[in-house]
């Protein structure tokens, strides 16, 4: 099944109206759903839909908002989008309003997974001037060149037709925030002259949640912190870093204290910041080796070889240390962007 791109071939709201004209629908089962295939007629759900003489959308079908190649709702079952749905949902449509003014309204998936259909289509049907761009895992549509560049964030959507929503049961971290309202995500540019500005919709780009340090909780360990780290940089060499057993032992010794620990060993630790807090402030902790031997094995130590110099490599591993603390003492926490 071959790629076509047809940025040039829908430049416009006439273009549209005429490349929907000139394609033949599908034949067969579908002959009765008026089904006009993009591009190749093997890809049948990459299509255009006449809505009325003044709407058009562009589907790249699998999605709630398709009418005839459906998806599975959260519900179980598939159901069938009213027509307001299916423009809302669509990842194109282009709009020829009372003022003579045309629009082309663009959406992103719905859900925060990967929609890597949506992508392709929607970088191989903007018309010229408009690109779809995936930067940093974000998603943007540009529109002029040089001085004109500007960039519009398009954020991926929480709307879904409302048959596929998903009920109370089926509510979780990634479904808690899906709607049948118009989340207001997709962007909508005006076309005239094949001149492309932008109107309204899309949301502000998220920033980045950051991490802050309790200083005043952690000047309070201070003094035994650094004598931790001083015995740590000491003994750390001294220790069977390569046995096998000697790993598992400390592993095994740890759980049979403080429970279950992940691939790494400090995660044991984080989950009890207070229980860790005491195993540094007491020298004669049962535990005290223990948590040293996680901390250093999860730095840079072994990779000497690396570095440049041995200033650079002492550098980086007491710096990776002081994270380490940071994160297993609860010292850390991530606060809004």
């Amino acid at each position: 099944m071959a790629l076509y791109w047809q940025n040039r071939h829908l430049m416009s709201f006439d273009k549209v109206a005429a490349t929907y004209d000139a394609i033949k629908p599908l034949r067969g089962k579908l002959s009765d759903a008026n089904v006009r295939p993009l591009g190749d007629r093997a890809r049948k759900w990459e299509r255009i839909k006449k809505i009325n003489n003044n709407c058009y959308v562009l589907t790249d079908g699998y999605h709630t908002g398709d009418d005839v190649f459906k998806s599975w709702g959260y519900n179980h079952k598939t159901g069938k989008p009213t027509e307001a749905e299916m423009i809302n949902l669509a990842p194109i449509v282009w709009r020829r309003h009372r003022d003579g003014t045309t629009t082309i309204k663009v959406r992103n998936g719905t859900g925060q997974g990967a929609h890597n259909g949506r992508y392709s289509f929607l970088d191989r049907h903007l018309p010229n001037g408009m690109r779809f761009i995936v930067r940093n895992g974000k998603h943007f549509i540009s529109l002029g060149h040089g001085t004109t560049y500007k960039e519009y964030y398009l954020a991926k959507s929480n709307t879904l037709a409302a048959w596929a929503l998903p009920d109370d049961a089926q509510r979780n971290q990634w479904t808690k925030d899906f709607t049948s309202r118009d989340d207001g995500v997709a962007l909508t540019f005006r076309v005239a002259d094949d001149k492309i500005t932008f109107v309204d919709g899309g949301k502000g780009l998220p920033v980045a949640p950051k991490v802050r340090v309790d200083k005043k909780a952690k000047a309070k360990m201070k003094d035994a912190i650094a004598e931790f780290r001083e015995w740590a940089f000491t003994m750390y060499p001294l220790l069977p870093t390569n046995d096998y057993e000697y790993n598992n032992r400390i592993r095994d010794e740890i759980r049979n204290v403080i429970g279950g620990y992940g691939w790494h060993i400090t995660g044991s630790f984080s989950d009890d910041p207070e229980f860790t807090r005491t195993v540094i402030n007491d020298p004669d902790h049962g535990l005290r080796l223990h948590l040293m031997y996680g901390i250093m094995g999860e730095t840079d130590y072994h990779l000497r070889h690396t570095f440049d110099s041995d200033a650079d490599h002492v550098k980086t591993v007491k710096s990776q240390f002081n994270r380490k603390i940071n994160k297993v003492c609860g010292f850390t926490k991530q606060v809004r962007g």
